[in-house]
């Protein structure tokens, strides 16, 4: 029978036990523990597979589950790396839903989602660690505290570094950590205008999980961009940040060529002229990348639309286009003219906290509306429009 199509699906456990088609990925494994990282964010553009990628390094990862039916058959299974399946604890938490209008709605979904992760650990903890610990201590008054309605944003601060202590005391091993869209709530702030009162929490939250954190092993995070460089990132000890410039991770997140040829033969359809031209031209660390929500949608529908671009809601992308001077207009028209245009960017820096043109076009990059096809320097770079479907008419906006 033929696999279904896993669109808008992102939890590797039910794409792997439902029967559907599966872009094996797992080699992501290998190349997270070999670097070592510490702390390391990978910053890719929306719908490229991030939070896919991430519960599948929770799947195999996580010392409370028996994950080897479902790496059954899969890359990771035939390295050297097999034998560390299931064998650390998984702090996993995912964001992409964390936004608000208010701070306060914003609390509710981020209480909402650590709560989560310590709910799945009370259930496992309560019966065998003993309640007299300090980690313990800490443990439970945080699950209490996140359950508490009226408890406010100093009192979570702390919560993951509370979550790995209690969990290193428990299982002797120290836990990964897993943020998948970290930047989200983040950029709720900044859109709704509430950054200002949140800051330091964002510094306190991310800083004490890891920086100095003796009970971490690694953390790994996923998001749009980097942001918060001076207040978030200086927390982190020599964290690492792989940008669509990378070639770490870069065959990981989106479809290459010889796999978007595979999924299209698989429903009936051929990487044709006119397929690249819609799909093609993303250049991620130096490979050509397709984007799987719009081949998938494809795939399923067998009709060329704008699958990737109708899904679009960066309110900072918008924003910034209608701020932008004149210089940046003058070689944007260039673009949509359907050319390529040397620009001076950077890939490090949020444009919601430095607003300038460097920092314009590395958002426009970042957030996959552009893509680099040649690197002159660290701040220099040849850039295009990748494709048919985010081709823009020059006075119009993503």
């Amino acid at each position: 029978m033929k696999q279904y199509l896993p669109i808008g699906m992102d939890s590797f456990e039910k794409i792997r036990e439902g029967n559907y088609y599966y872009v094996d990925k797992t080699l992501m494994i290998r190349e997270f523990l070999e670097t070592r990282d510490e702390a390391a964010l990978i910053a890719r553009p929306r719908r490229f597979g991030k939070t896919l990628n991430m519960t599948m390094l929770r799947d195999f990862f996580d010392i409370t589950k028996d994950s080897r039916p479902l790496f059954k058959g899969l890359a990771i299974m035939d390295t050297e790396y097999a034998d560390r399946i299931n064998s650390l604890p998984v702090i996993y938490v995912t964001f992409k839903d964390c936004k608000g209008q208010t701070p306060e709605e914003l609390l509710v979904m981020l209480k909402r989602e650590l709560g989560r992760e310590f709910a799945r650990y009370a259930g496992i903890l309560s019966a065998h660690l003993p309640s007299d610990t300090f980690s313990a201590k800490r443990f439970f008054n945080m699950t209490e505290t996140l359950a508490d309605r009226s408890s406010s944003y100093p009192y979570i601060a702390t919560a993951l570094q509370d979550l790995c202590a209690v969990l290193l005391d428990y299982y002797k091993k120290k836990p990964i950590l897993l943020i998948d869209e970290y930047d989200q709530p983040i950029m709720s702030s900044y859109e709704y205008g509430y950054h200002n009162e949140l800051g330091t929490f964002f510094s306190n939250f991310y800083g004490s999980a890891m920086k100095g954190n003796d009970a971490l092993e690694q953390a790994l995070l996923t998001g749009v961009q980097r942001v918060a460089k001076e207040s978030i990132f200086s927390q982190f000890n020599n964290p690492q940040v792989y940008t669509v410039a990378s070639g770490q991770y870069a065959e990981y997140f989106g479809l290459t060529c010889e796999e978007t040829e595979a999924l299209l033969k698989e429903y009936g359809l051929t990487l044709n002229e006119e397929v690249r031209k819609q799909y093609d031209g993303y250049r991620i660390g130096g490979i050509s990348l397709y984007n799987p929500w719009s081949i998938l949608n494809y795939a399923k529908s067998h009709f060329l639309d704008n699958y990737w671009l109708n899904t679009s809601a960066n309110f900072l992308v918008k924003a910034a286009l209608k701020n932008a001077g004149r210089s940046f207009w003058d070689t944007f028209d260039q673009l949509a003219s359907g050319g390529e245009a040397e620009v001076w960017l950077t890939l490090d820096t949020s444009y919601a906290e430095r607003s300038n043109d460097y920092s314009l076009w590395g958002l426009l990059v970042n957030a996959g509306y552009l893509t680099l096809t040649k690197r002159l320097g660290p701040s220099t770079a040849i850039v295009k429009i990748p494709n048919g479907e985010v081709w823009m008419p020059k006075a119009g906006t993503p």
